[in-house]
């Protein structure tokens, strides 16, 4: 009887050992993710390098797809897809900065439709910061009176984002010199 209540004994201090010593793995392991920065890779559908986003910065190739993508979807308006760009620019845009992007796609989309224009941008250069978080795209802005082209016009942009819990967004869209 004595063995038995021994063996119970043994088998309840090397089970209370298991669990300390698993609950002191699991500490470790919190503490050594807990001062982790958490980056999020992600892999376009076409071949081709991966994107990064991070909690405090982004690869310079995401900076300028983001860039392009900005700057085609603000510059190719026609007031029939303005309500389209709006949306876009919104998903785009920071938080801070939808209602000021949102204002100015309204304005030129309200600009066109009394003259019948029509516009979209043909990025030829782009120059991504990751440390500043801006870029600035160069290009050709074509623009359209009805049927006919108007004009076809050099233009550099320079874009800033913001990236908060993972997401970049759009703060600020302006044009610049061309240096002509």
């Amino acid at each position: 009887m004595e063995a038995a209540v021994r063996r119970v004994r043994d088998a309840r201090i090397a089970l209370a050992g298991l669990l300390a010593l698993s609950m002191a793995a699991n500490l470790a392991l919190t503490v050594g993710f807990a001062g982790r920065e958490t980056v999020t890779v992600l892999v376009p559908a076409t071949a081709g390098p991966s994107w990064e986003v991070g909690g405090r910065g982004t690869g310079a190739r995401y900076l300028e797809d983001m860039a392009r993508t900005v700057a085609v979807t603000l510059l190719t308006l026609t007031p029939e897809n303005a309500g389209h760009v709006r949306r876009a620019a919104a998903r785009l845009s920071h938080a801070s900065a939808r209602g000021a992007i949102g204002a100015w796609v309204e304005a030129e989309a309200a600009r066109m439709a009394g003259r019948d224009m029509a516009s979209a941008f043909y990025p030829l250069e782009i120059a991504a910061d990751p440390e500043g978080l801006s870029a600035e795209i160069a290009g050709e802005l074509v623009t359209w009176i009805g049927r006919e082209e108007a004009s076809r016009e050099d233009r550099r942009y320079r874009l800033a984002f913001r990236i908060d819990a993972g997401r970049i967004g759009l703060l600020r869209f302006e044009q610049m010199e061309t240096g002509k």
